[in-house]
Protein backbone atom coordinates (compact mmCIF):
# COMPACT_ATOMS: atom_id res chain seq x y z
CA UNK A 1 0.00 0.00 0.00
CA UNK A 2 2.72 2.52 0.93
CA UNK A 3 4.60 1.37 -2.53
CA UNK A 4 1.30 2.73 -4.07
CA UNK A 5 0.56 5.72 -2.61
CA UNK A 6 4.71 6.39 -3.61
CA UNK A 7 4.10 5.65 -7.13
CA UNK A 8 0.77 8.07 -7.33
CA UNK A 9 2.74 10.79 -6.14
CA UNK A 10 5.91 9.84 -8.33
CA UNK A 11 4.36 12.66 -10.99
CA UNK A 12 4.11 15.52 -8.34
CA UNK A 13 7.52 14.71 -6.75
CA UNK A 14 9.30 14.79 -9.84
CA UNK A 15 8.22 18.14 -10.67
CA UNK A 16 9.59 19.05 -7.03
CA UNK A 17 13.13 17.72 -8.02
CA UNK A 18 12.85 19.33 -11.60
CA UNK A 19 12.14 23.05 -9.93
CA UNK A 20 15.39 22.44 -7.64
CA UNK A 21 17.33 21.21 -10.67
CA UNK A 22 17.48 17.78 -11.16
CA UNK A 23 17.85 16.17 -14.55
CA UNK A 24 14.33 15.17 -16.36
CA UNK A 25 15.09 11.42 -16.55
CA UNK A 26 14.87 9.61 -13.69
CA UNK A 27 14.77 5.77 -13.26
CA UNK A 28 11.96 3.87 -12.72
CA UNK A 29 12.49 -0.20 -11.93
CA UNK A 30 10.48 -2.98 -10.87
CA UNK A 31 9.18 -2.75 -7.18
CA UNK A 32 11.21 0.93 -6.85
CA UNK A 33 14.02 -1.32 -6.68
CA UNK A 34 17.50 -0.38 -8.92
CA UNK A 35 17.40 -3.87 -10.93
CA UNK A 36 15.78 -2.17 -13.66
CA UNK A 37 17.80 0.59 -15.25
CA UNK A 38 15.09 1.73 -17.72
CA UNK A 39 14.27 5.45 -17.83
CA UNK A 40 11.06 7.23 -18.37
CA UNK A 41 11.85 11.37 -19.02
CA UNK A 42 10.01 13.38 -17.10
CA UNK A 43 8.02 15.02 -19.98
CA UNK A 44 7.26 11.77 -21.64
CA UNK A 45 5.24 10.88 -18.25
CA UNK A 46 3.63 14.40 -18.27
CA UNK A 47 2.88 13.41 -21.80
CA UNK A 48 1.32 10.00 -20.94
CA UNK A 49 -0.68 11.28 -18.30
CA UNK A 50 -2.19 14.30 -20.46
CA UNK A 51 -2.98 11.40 -23.05
CA UNK A 52 -4.74 9.19 -20.44
CA UNK A 53 -6.85 12.41 -19.14
CA UNK A 54 -7.79 13.17 -22.53
CA UNK A 55 -8.44 9.50 -23.23
CA UNK A 56 -10.97 9.46 -20.34
CA UNK A 57 -12.69 12.94 -20.60
CA UNK A 58 -13.17 12.19 -24.42
CA UNK A 59 -14.88 8.74 -23.92
CA UNK A 60 -17.25 10.03 -20.92
CA UNK A 61 -17.89 13.21 -23.45
CA UNK A 62 -19.50 10.32 -25.87
CA UNK A 63 -21.49 8.64 -22.42
CA UNK A 64 -22.85 12.34 -21.98
CA UNK A 65 -23.68 12.81 -25.58
CA UNK A 66 -25.34 8.95 -25.14
CA UNK A 67 -26.88 10.45 -21.83
CA UNK A 68 -28.06 14.30 -22.83
CA UNK A 69 -30.30 12.28 -26.13
CA UNK A 70 -31.78 8.83 -23.97
CA UNK A 71 -35.22 10.16 -24.13
CA UNK A 72 -35.14 10.58 -27.66
CA UNK A 73 -33.43 7.26 -28.34
CA UNK A 74 -36.28 5.70 -26.18
CA UNK A 75 -39.06 7.59 -28.36
CA UNK A 76 -41.40 4.95 -29.50
CA UNK A 77 -43.02 7.34 -31.29
CA UNK A 78 -40.39 8.07 -33.81
CA UNK A 79 -38.49 5.99 -36.28
CA UNK A 80 -35.47 7.66 -37.45
CA UNK A 81 -34.35 9.98 -34.45
CA UNK A 82 -31.94 11.99 -36.63
CA UNK A 83 -28.92 10.65 -33.43
CA UNK A 84 -26.45 9.68 -36.47
CA UNK A 85 -22.82 9.12 -36.49
CA UNK A 86 -22.22 12.86 -37.92
CA UNK A 87 -24.51 13.87 -34.99
CA UNK A 88 -23.13 12.70 -32.69
CA UNK A 89 -20.08 13.41 -33.83
CA UNK A 90 -20.68 17.41 -33.63
CA UNK A 91 -22.44 16.75 -30.26
CA UNK A 92 -19.02 15.22 -29.19
CA UNK A 93 -16.95 17.66 -30.47
CA UNK A 94 -18.94 20.47 -28.49
CA UNK A 95 -18.79 18.52 -25.54
CA UNK A 96 -14.95 17.52 -25.55
CA UNK A 97 -14.33 21.41 -26.61
CA UNK A 98 -16.37 22.72 -23.27
CA UNK A 99 -14.95 19.87 -20.56
CA UNK A 100 -10.87 19.80 -21.90
CA UNK A 101 -10.63 22.91 -23.55
CA UNK A 102 -9.72 21.37 -26.94
CA UNK A 103 -10.83 21.54 -30.33
CA UNK A 104 -10.78 18.81 -32.28
CA UNK A 105 -10.82 19.97 -35.36
CA UNK A 106 -7.83 21.59 -35.17
CA UNK A 107 -5.17 18.71 -33.64
CA UNK A 108 -3.03 19.61 -36.49
CA UNK A 109 -1.76 22.87 -34.99
CA UNK A 110 -2.36 22.24 -31.76
CA UNK A 111 0.21 21.35 -28.79
CA UNK A 112 -0.65 17.88 -28.50
CA UNK A 113 1.96 15.15 -29.42
CA UNK A 114 0.91 13.17 -32.48
CA UNK A 115 0.47 10.20 -30.44
CA UNK A 116 -2.15 11.80 -28.44
CA UNK A 117 -3.38 13.22 -31.39
CA UNK A 118 -3.75 10.21 -33.15
CA UNK A 119 -5.43 8.45 -30.19
CA UNK A 120 -7.89 11.44 -30.16
CA UNK A 121 -8.76 10.71 -33.50
CA UNK A 122 -8.76 7.00 -33.04
CA UNK A 123 -11.44 7.43 -30.43
CA UNK A 124 -13.84 9.55 -32.49
CA UNK A 125 -14.01 7.35 -35.02
CA UNK A 126 -14.75 4.48 -32.89
CA UNK A 127 -17.14 6.24 -31.47
CA UNK A 128 -18.73 7.35 -34.38
CA UNK A 129 -18.73 2.96 -35.23
CA UNK A 130 -20.23 2.31 -32.37
CA UNK A 131 -23.02 4.66 -33.08
CA UNK A 132 -23.45 3.55 -36.77
CA UNK A 133 -23.54 -0.03 -35.97
CA UNK A 134 -26.56 0.92 -33.44
CA UNK A 135 -29.04 2.73 -36.20
CA UNK A 136 -31.13 -0.41 -36.65
CA UNK A 137 -31.65 -0.87 -32.89
CA UNK A 138 -31.91 3.13 -32.44
CA UNK A 139 -34.51 3.26 -34.47
CA UNK A 140 -37.07 0.95 -34.40
CA UNK A 141 -40.21 2.40 -34.16
CA UNK A 142 -42.52 1.40 -31.20
CA UNK A 143 -40.22 0.09 -28.88
CA UNK A 144 -39.46 2.30 -25.90
CA UNK A 145 -36.36 1.63 -23.94
CA UNK A 146 -33.54 -0.47 -25.67
CA UNK A 147 -30.81 -0.74 -23.33
CA UNK A 148 -28.22 1.52 -25.02
CA UNK A 149 -27.47 3.87 -22.15
CA UNK A 150 -23.95 5.38 -21.56
CA UNK A 151 -22.39 2.78 -19.79
CA UNK A 152 -23.16 0.29 -22.62
CA UNK A 153 -21.77 2.95 -24.87
CA UNK A 154 -18.78 2.91 -23.30
CA UNK A 155 -18.52 -1.02 -22.93
CA UNK A 156 -18.49 -1.03 -26.65
CA UNK A 157 -16.35 1.76 -27.79
CA UNK A 158 -13.74 0.55 -24.95
CA UNK A 159 -14.05 -2.82 -26.22
CA UNK A 160 -12.79 -1.39 -29.83
CA UNK A 161 -10.31 0.95 -29.18
CA UNK A 162 -8.55 -1.20 -26.95
CA UNK A 163 -8.34 -4.13 -30.28
CA UNK A 164 -7.50 -1.23 -32.47
CA UNK A 165 -4.99 0.38 -30.41
CA UNK A 166 -3.30 -1.12 -27.27
CA UNK A 167 -4.77 1.33 -25.00
CA UNK A 168 -7.06 -0.26 -22.75
CA UNK A 169 -10.34 1.51 -21.42
CA UNK A 170 -12.54 0.52 -18.64
CA UNK A 171 -15.47 1.52 -16.88
CA UNK A 172 -15.57 0.30 -13.43
CA UNK A 173 -16.75 0.52 -9.91
CA UNK A 174 -16.72 -0.28 -6.34
CA UNK A 175 -19.63 -2.94 -7.07
CA UNK A 176 -20.14 -2.60 -11.20
CA UNK A 177 -23.52 -4.38 -12.19
CA UNK A 178 -21.23 -5.90 -15.32
CA UNK A 179 -19.16 -8.42 -13.87
CA UNK A 180 -16.51 -7.39 -16.82
CA UNK A 181 -16.03 -4.33 -14.91
CA UNK A 182 -14.59 -5.23 -11.55
CA UNK A 183 -12.02 -3.73 -10.24
CA UNK A 184 -8.45 -4.82 -10.23
CA UNK A 185 -6.46 -4.41 -6.42
CA UNK A 186 -5.18 -0.92 -8.20
CA UNK A 187 -8.67 0.28 -9.60
CA UNK A 188 -10.63 -0.07 -6.53
CA UNK A 189 -7.59 1.55 -4.15
CA UNK A 190 -8.61 4.42 -6.23
CA UNK A 191 -12.41 4.01 -6.29
CA UNK A 192 -12.21 3.62 -1.99
CA UNK A 193 -10.80 7.44 -2.59
CA UNK A 194 -12.62 8.62 -5.15
CA UNK A 195 -15.90 7.36 -2.69
CA UNK A 196 -14.84 10.00 -0.45
CA UNK A 197 -17.16 13.22 -0.62
CA UNK A 198 -14.29 15.53 0.38
CA UNK A 199 -12.10 14.11 -2.63
CA UNK A 200 -11.55 16.72 -5.11
CA UNK A 201 -13.86 16.82 -7.97
CA UNK A 202 -12.46 15.08 -11.17
CA UNK A 203 -8.72 14.65 -9.74
CA UNK A 204 -7.37 11.77 -11.44
CA UNK A 205 -5.45 9.31 -9.72
CA UNK A 206 -2.29 8.12 -11.82
CA UNK A 207 1.43 6.15 -11.14
CA UNK A 208 3.55 4.31 -13.54
CA UNK A 209 3.26 0.32 -13.64
CA UNK A 210 5.81 -1.34 -11.63
CA UNK A 211 7.65 -2.38 -14.48
CA UNK A 212 7.71 0.89 -15.88
CA UNK A 213 5.80 -0.30 -19.17
CA UNK A 214 2.60 1.47 -18.97
CA UNK A 215 0.71 4.25 -16.82
CA UNK A 216 -2.46 3.69 -15.24
CA UNK A 217 -4.90 6.20 -14.36
CA UNK A 218 -8.46 6.31 -13.09
CA UNK A 219 -10.86 9.47 -13.93
CA UNK A 220 -13.98 9.73 -11.81
CA UNK A 221 -17.30 9.93 -12.98
CA UNK A 222 -20.48 11.24 -10.97
CA UNK A 223 -23.85 10.62 -11.07
CA UNK A 224 -26.11 12.85 -13.48
CA UNK A 225 -29.99 13.44 -13.41
CA UNK A 226 -30.17 10.92 -16.13
CA UNK A 227 -28.40 8.48 -14.34
CA UNK A 228 -30.74 8.35 -11.18
CA UNK A 229 -33.30 7.09 -13.59
CA UNK A 230 -31.58 3.37 -13.20
CA UNK A 231 -28.91 4.09 -10.17
CA UNK A 232 -30.70 6.72 -7.91
CA UNK A 233 -33.04 5.98 -5.32
CA UNK A 234 -34.99 3.86 -3.51
CA UNK A 235 -31.73 1.69 -2.96
CA UNK A 236 -33.14 -1.78 -3.72
CA UNK A 237 -36.03 -1.18 -5.84
CA UNK A 238 -35.72 -2.83 -9.24
CA UNK A 239 -35.22 -0.35 -12.20
CA UNK A 240 -36.89 -0.52 -16.02
CA UNK A 241 -34.56 -3.37 -16.55
CA UNK A 242 -35.14 -4.70 -13.53
CA UNK A 243 -31.72 -4.14 -11.88
CA UNK A 244 -31.69 -3.16 -8.28
CA UNK A 245 -30.96 0.59 -7.48
CA UNK A 246 -27.86 1.82 -6.18
CA UNK A 247 -29.44 4.40 -4.59
CA UNK A 248 -26.97 7.27 -6.00
CA UNK A 249 -27.62 10.75 -5.05
CA UNK A 250 -26.79 13.87 -7.37
CA UNK A 251 -22.85 14.05 -8.13
CA UNK A 252 -22.41 11.53 -6.10
CA UNK A 253 -19.24 9.46 -7.50
CA UNK A 254 -20.89 6.63 -9.87
CA UNK A 255 -16.94 4.89 -10.03
CA UNK A 256 -14.08 5.56 -12.84
CA UNK A 257 -13.00 5.21 -16.15
CA UNK A 258 -9.63 2.94 -16.11
CA UNK A 259 -7.04 3.91 -18.81
CA UNK A 260 -3.99 1.75 -19.09
CA UNK A 261 -1.67 3.44 -21.56
CA UNK A 262 2.16 1.54 -22.96
CA UNK A 263 4.86 3.53 -23.00
CA UNK A 264 5.74 2.25 -26.53
CA UNK A 265 2.51 2.33 -28.39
Amino acid sequence: MHQRRLMRRLPWMLACLVAAGWPLALPFARGLESSDRSTIPFHTILELEQTARLLAILLDSGRAVVNDNQTLLDDPTKAHKGFTPEAFEGQLRDMFRGRAGINLDELAGGTLSPRSRHLLQELVTVSKQVIADAQAELNRQGAGFKGFIPAVFGARVSTRFTAVTGVRLKQTALDPRNPANRPDSYERVALETFADSAYPREKVISEMAANSSSLRLMFPLYATRQCLDCHGGPKGGLDRTGYPREGLTLGQNAGAISVLLPVGK
